[in-house]
């Protein structure tokens, strides 16, 4: 079968094995295969380079006849490549390889691109079709975006994909806004996809500020408690938001395990082994008994597992940790602090889950650097 790249899109060469015509400014690429001076075309298989655009990375010289086509031998030691805008406008022929075949011949080669391998949440943006009509041609992962904020006008800047949410999609946006929507080039932000009216589908961000409020508000955790509970009632957009800046600017509760240093850890062993070994000894003695503790107690938070994850709990208020809490020391950090210690926790996490045991939220992994770059409302 033979297609031109503006008639097909990107998905038929992403991942595909893909003979392109020989023109003269393509041979330089082609010098060092086996077979070049004779090729007439060229055998590449299209993958996606975040930075530069749907590439084409070249497996062998090809001789194409009346009777088909034949491919020389390929040479793992060089990679050469051709940007999907050299041969856009050419006719290029796709091959299904339902046998395997050229994949097995060219094996090396197609294992070295593993290195351009997208994260799994990118790689899904990449087959939601309904983003196609704001995908830059030839750099798939990049969007356009149009900024929202009241008192300025809608502003269109290219955002290229860093992960998805269940609601939202992330990015990072490319160039930096005509107007102070107080996001800049280089910045995380959050985008929505919304149909207008006259059914054309466009992302948008939201970037109006919310409704301050000040640290008092925050104290008892209620704010953040009813946040939760009118998303979990209601998932749209801005309730999410709420609760992502509201947790931005909260304290909340870690449940810790206290490690004593050496020293004071013998201590209490040394007390504990008195009373196992003389069955008279009245614990109750030491109640109001004074210790001024040698050395650093390290603070260790709990992690919560759910099947093979992993999260990192913190609570609005002590209540709300129940139980479960009576078995812990407890901290209060700043939510910004919770995700630094959520970040460098030895596990892998799956996210940070806010009042696991009563009306839970999780703040996925992902989205834990989006909530940092929040602006805060804390008035001041």
């Amino acid at each position: 079968m033979k297609m031109k790249y503006k008639d097909t899109g990107f998905r038929a060469f992403y991942r595909h094995f893909i003979a392109v015509p020989m023109k003269e400014n393509l041979k330089v690429a082609l010098k060092d295969f086996p077979g070049a001076e004779d090729a007439n075309c060229i055998l590449t298989y299209g993958y996606i380079d975040r930075e530069a655009g749907l590439t084409l990375e070249i497996l062998a010289a090809g001789k194409e006849t009346k009777k088909g086509f034949s491919f020389a031998e390929g040479n793992d030691t060089v990679s050469s490549k051709i940007r999907i805008g050299n041969v856009a406008d050419d006719e290029v022929a796709f091959f299904d390889d339902e046998d395997g075949n050229l994949a097995a011949r060219y094996t090396g080669k197609l294992e070295m691109l593993h290195g351009y391998d997208a994260p799994e949440e990118v790689e899904k943006t990449r087959s939601m079709t309904f983003l196609d009509a704001s995908r830059d041609e030839s750099c798939i992962d990049d969007v356009l975006v149009y900024l929202v904020k009241d008192g300025l006008k809608p502003e269109g800047c290219w955002v290229r994909i860093s992960g998805l949410g269940d609601h939202w999609i992330m990015g990072t946006l490319l160039n930096e806004p005509d107007q102070n929507f107080g996001y800049h080039n280089g910045e995380k932000i959050a985008f929505f996809v919304q149909e207008t009216e006259d059914k054309k589908v466009i992302c948008y961000s939201d970037m109006n500020p919310s409704q301050k409020i000040t640290a008092a508000d925050l104290e008892d955790g209620s704010l953040l408690e009813a946040a939760v509970t009118a998303f979990n009632n209601e998932r749209t957009e801005p309730h999410l938001i709420d609760i992502l800046e509201l947790l931005r600017d909260s304290y909340v509760w870690i449940p810790c395990n206290a490690v004593l240093n050496e020293e004071d850890q013998k201590y209490w062993d040394d007390i504990a082994r008195k009373l196992t070994d003389n069955p008279d000894a009245d614990p109750t003695e030491l109640i109001g008994t004074e210790y001024r503790s040698k050395g650093e107690t390290r603070m260790i938070p709990d992690i919560l597992q759910n099947g093979d994850a992993y999260f990192f709990p913190v609570f609005s208020t002590v209540e709300a940790m129940g139980e479960y809490g009576e078995h812990f020391s407890k901290v209060q950090r700043h939510m910004l602090q919770a995700i630094t210690l959520a970040k460098n926790n030895e596990k892998e996490l799956a996210g940070i889950v806010l009042n696991a045991f009563t009306e839970p939220f999780v703040l996925d992994a992902k989205i834990w650097d989006v909530v940092e770059n929040m602006k805060s409302r804390i008035e001041e």
